[in-house]
């Protein structure tokens, strides 16, 4: 098994994330949150799980009831996610622009 700040700094295509989060759903947010942000091409979480579970209620391992409540925790799980993923990036954008500002602000300052 990967360490944690390995799990973080490799890159995981969608299908490696879902069955990542399979075996190992205990897995911190944190260390999703480095997956996700070094995830390989497009953003197909959703599909890649539901293929996953689908095959599973053909192969009656679970029935369509528990698929459903299966799906949901995962969409919740892949929203929370993203949420902080998009918080983060907003926090640095935040940054940065205040950065940005602040050094502009105190050139004018200066001249003044």
């Amino acid at each position: 098994m990967l360490r944690k700040k390995d799990k973080a700094i490799r890159e995981w295509t969608s299908f490696e994330f879902v069955q990542h989060l399979i075996k190992y759903p205990d897995t911190s947010d944190d260390t999703f949150l480095g997956m996700y942000e070094n995830l390989l091409g497009d953003d197909n979480l959703e599909k890649d799980m539901e293929d996953y579970w689908e095959l599973k209620v053909v192969e009656s391992i679970i029935d369509q009831q528990e698929f459903e409540k299966i799906k949901k925790a995962f969409k919740q799980r892949f929203k929370k996610i993203r949420k902080i993923d998009q918080t983060k990036k907003d926090a640095i954008d935040i940054a940065k622009w205040a950065v940005t500002n602040t050094d502009n602000t105190s050139v004018i300052r200066e001249e003044e």
